[in-house]
């Protein structure tokens, strides 16, 4: 059983439907998502989160746009990078409870501290990927991106078991994949923000300029 996040059973189709809640001004320090003060008026979600209205705007609740969107962004790694899946892999929306419950479940420690968006779980042949509900739109396609990887990665180097390269890895094709679609402004805060993996990042980009894409691919490869 292998389980990867980005740092239950799925959300009802009654629950995924439900209004959420406008709510007026309070002193809540901050959204969820972006993490940007609420000073003004916000959202809250059913499982507690809160958000700004931008975040709100493009945020995904909507289970069949956001298997669209998983799609999409899964044909735009195959066309951009060439991965593909034999086995291939399920997609299922759900609530920050149901997430963390099948985050727990993990043993690593350094990671049970951060928050989690998402989280490729296998066991046997199945393989799913988890995606947490009312994320905005571009993060919601970057950490489809960051789990596919680790989808990629456990048919095609299924022996890469250094940690830190998993995840600089995957976060690698998230960043690739921004920059393919044209988001190159989030791309780019990728590279600036105090985000955990991004000194990872960091690692995966100097392979990169020593090996070229292809070649950094290969060298993930190896670990077949």
């Amino acid at each position: 059983m292998q389980r990867v996040d980005y740092l239950m059973p799925t959300i009802p189709s009654t629950l995924l439907n439900c209004e959420e809640h406008y709510c007026p001004p309070s002193s809540v320090p901050h959204c969820d998502c972006c993490g940007a003060s609420l000073h003004a008026h916000h959202w809250q979600l059913h499982d507690g989160r809160r958000q700004c209205g931008g975040c709100h705007r493009t945020a995904i609740y909507d289970f069949a746009l956001a298997q669209t969107l998983f799609a999409e962004t899964a044909a735009g790694i195959r066309a951009q990078l060439g991965f593909s899946l034999n086995v291939g892999v399920e997609f299922r929306l759900v609530d920050a409870p149901a997430l963390q419950a099948l985050r727990s479940q993990d043993t690593n420690p350094q990671q049970t501290k951060e928050r989690t968006l998402g989280l490729y779980h296998r066991q046997g042949r199945l393989r799913v990927i988890y995606m947490l509900y009312g994320l905005p739109r571009l993060l919601f396609r970057t950490t489809v991106a960051h789990e596919f990887a680790h989808a990629w990665q456990g048919e095609h180097c299924p022996l890469l078991t250094d940690q830190a390269l998993r995840e600089g890895f995957a976060e690698w094709v998230a960043y690739r994949h921004l920059i393919w679609l044209g988001a190159t402004k989030a791309a780019q805060l990728m590279l600036t923000a105090p985000h955990p993996y991004r000194p990872l990042l960091a690692q995966v980009l100097t392979l990169e300029e020593q090996f070229g894409i292809p070649g950094l691919i290969d060298y993930i490869r190896r670990f077949e």
